[in-house]
């Protein structure tokens, strides 16, 4: 079992059901999710350094990927407090997630190589990501839809990551 990417998996998860079963669907709550998800993603890397005993993860897969969502989920607390437009800071700080998120998934699909199964898993939660920065940057639609197709990016991401993280790895 990667536990890195079991993790990750249970952080998309979570912001994935809250989302779903959540009754609300304002830029509040969008901005919260953006907020929740950037703790359960460091939470979920912490959880994997005490996780993994034999130090097999390597720390550029723990550490780089965690900077555009804690960024982006300080600043979504930040924009609630200091009463920012929240419609235009939840469309704007998702497209910036979503480019940080892409960005560290390509770098790190690169660094462990696409002939591996966990630079393909990397690349294509990167073409998630650019699917997702797409939606954000380039389409006003309301909140509404932006906040389901938040929640659908996690939910999707989650299953990819649940299967990836379950794989057996091949043997050599």
């Amino acid at each position: 079992m990667n536990w890195l990417q079991a993790t990750r998996a249970t952080a998309h998860a979570g912001v994935a059901a809250v989302i779903t079963f959540s009754r609300t669907h304002s830029s509040e709550f969008g901005l919260n999710m953006l907020a929740l998800f950037g703790a359960l993603y460091l939470a979920a890397s912490v959880g994997t350094h005490f996780l993994d005993k034999r130090h097999k993860v390597m720390s550029a897969r723990l550490g780089v990927p965690l900077i555009a969502p804690v960024v982006v989920g300080v600043a979504a607390v930040f924009a609630i407090g200091a009463g920012w437009n929240q419609e235009s800071s939840l469309r704007w700080l998702t497209a910036i997630f979503a480019a940080g998120f892409a960005g560290t998934e390509l770098w790190l699909s690169r660094k462990l190589g696409t002939q591996t199964v966990d630079g393909r898993d990397a690349l294509i939660s990167a073409v998630l990501g650019f699917a997702l920065l797409g939606l954000f940057a380039g389409f006003d639609m309301g909140r509404v839809p932006f906040i389901g197709f938040l929640g659908a990016f996690h939910a999707i991401l989650a299953v990819h990551l649940g299967i990836a993280a379950t794989t057996p790895k091949p043997k050599k």
